[in-house]
C-alpha cells in the first residue's frame, strides 16, 4: 500500500553532467539546489541579485546578466544609512556606496561569464505579487522595508509574465530553460491569495513551454504539495521545507536530470566531502598526518579516475 500520491515526472529527454555549466535565478529555492549542485562539484552562478520571487525581477536580473549591464551611483537610492538597490535583495546593501555597487557589479561579471558558456538555466518563481515604486515607476525586486506608502502592491497576469519572458527569450535559444515554482507558501499575502499567486505562475509557466521548444518544468511545487503532505517536511515556521524534504526533492531532480555516470560521480564526491569535512582530535600527531595522507590520496584518485573533470578541494 502506498502512503503517498507520488508525482510522476518523466525522464528527460537531456541529461546534465559536470561539463555544463548552470546559472540558477528566483527565490530561495534556488539557493537550496544551488547548494547541492556546489556540493557535487558543478561550474555554477546562484542569484546574481540575490533572493528574487517575482518573475518580472527575475527576468530584469537575468537581462542585466546577458547585457552585461554594469550599475553606477545614480541606480542606488539611500534609505536611512543604508545604500540600496531596488533591483537588489537586501544582501548587497551597505553604508558604504562603492561597496555596494562593486559586489552588485562583481556579481554580474561572474555571472555573465557563466550564463556564455552555460547550457541550462534554472529559474524558480516564488509569487506573482509584485510591488511598484511610485516615485521610480518600476517593479522592484525588493522593497528595503521602505514604508509601504511608496509602493502599489499587485498581482502580475499571466499574460504579462509570458510576454516579459518573450523578451528576453530571443537571446535564450541555445540554453535549456528549467522552470520551478517554490514550495514556500507566502503566508502573509493570506492563505487564498497565495494560493492564486502561486497558480498564476504555474499557468505562466506552462504557456511559456508551449510555446518555446527550449524551455521545460520542474514539479517541485506539486512534489511538496503532494508527495510530502505533511507538516513534518516544514521547518517550525510550517512555511519553509526543512532539509528532508530539500533532500527529497534534489533526489527527485537528479533521478529526474542526470545519468548514471553522473550519478555515480556524485556519490563518490559525497563520500570525499564527507572526507573532508572530517576533524582529527588532536593537531601535529601521527594521527594527523597519517589522515592526512589518507586525504591525499582519496583526491588523487579521484582527479586519475575522472582526469578531464575540473574540481577544487
Amino acid at each position: 500500500m502506498d502512503f503517498t500520491t507520488k508525482v510522476n515526472i518523466p525522464k528527460s529527454p537531456f541529461d546534465i553532467t559536470h561539463k555544463d555549466k548552470l546559472l540558477l535565478l528566483g527565490s530561495c529555492f534556488t539557493e537550496n539546489i544551488g547548494h547541492f549542485l556546489n556540493n557535487h562539484q558543478y561550474k555554477i552562478a546562484v542569484n546574481p541579485s540575490g533572493i528574487i520571487y517575482n518573475p518580472f525581477s527575475i527576468f530584469n536580473s537575468l537581462q542585466k546578466v546577458i547585457d552585461k549591464c554594469f550599475y553606477n551611483e545614480n541606480d542606488l537610492l539611500q534609505h536611512q544609512e543604508l545604500y540600496i538597490s531596488l533591483d537588489h535583495h537586501g544582501c548587497f546593501s551597505s553604508t558604504d556606496e562603492q561597496k555596494v555597487i562593486g559586489n552588485i557589479n562583481a556579481k554580474i561579471e561572474q555571472s555573465s561569464n557563466i550564463f556564455n558558456d552555460s547550457k541550462y538555466i534554472i529559474i524558480t518563481f516564488g509569487t506573482s505579487f509584485v510591488y511598484h515604486h511610485k516615485e521610480q515607476n518600476k517593479i522592484v525586486a525588493n522593497c528595503h522595508k521602505i514604508p509601504n506608502t511608496q509602493f502599489e502592491k499587485r498581482l502580475l497576469t499571466i499574460n504579462e509574465i509570458v510576454e516579459s519572458f518573450k523578451n528576453i527569450h530571443s537571446k535564450l535559444k541555445d540554453k535549456k530553460i528549467l522552470f520551478t515554482v517554490s514550495p514556500v507558501r507566502h503566508w502573509r499575502d493570506g492563505a487564498m491569495e497565495n494560493q492564486r499567486s502561486k497558480s498564476i505562475l504555474i499557468e505562466s509557466i506552462h504557456q511559456i513551454i508551449e510555446q518555446h521548444d527550449n524551455c521545460f518544468y520542474f514539479p517541485a511545487y506539486e512534489i511538496v504539495m503532494d508527495e510530502l503532505r505533511d507538516y513534518r517536511f516544514y521547518t517550525e515556521d510550517m512555511l519553509h521545507p526543512n532539509v528532508v524534504a530539500v533532500k527529497y526533492i534534489w533526489q527527485r531532480f537528479v533521478e529526474t536530470y542526470f545519468n548514471d555516470e553522473t550519478k555515480n560521480i556524485n556519490k563518490k564526491l559525497e563520500k570525499l566531502n564527507l572526507l573532508l569535512q572530517h576533524k582529527v582530535k588532536h593537531e601535529n600527531t601521527l594521527e594527523e598526518e597519517n589522515f592526512n595522507q589518507q586525504k591525499m590520496k582519496v583526491i588523487a584518485d579521484f582527479k586519475n579516475e575522472y582526469p578531464n573533470l575540473e574540481v577544487s578541494f
